[in-house]
């Protein structure tokens, strides 16, 4: 196979590759992990922000507004 011979080279690129490949899926996990938090926290501030137009447009008072806020992040 090569290995008595000293020239069997097939070790340190398969160390590479692994590693290589264990970078690749820790960065697809944080990506995963980070887009579903991002999610998350837009729909949050496309709650608040729909809200505060209505009632800055005087379409719903405070009392509303604080109300359909609680109910809908929940």
């Amino acid at each position: 196979m090569g290995l008595e011979h000293g020239n069997f080279s097939f070790f340190p690129f398969g160390v590479l590759f692994c590693l290589t490949l264990f970078c690749f899926v820790a960065l697809r996990i944080y990506a995963i992990r980070h887009r579903r938090d991002w999610d998350y926290n837009q729909k949050d501030r496309d709650i608040t922000s729909i809200l505060k137009s209505r009632m800055a447009r005087g379409e719903i008072d405070e009392t509303e507004y604080r109300r359909l806020k609680d109910l809908l992040i929940k």
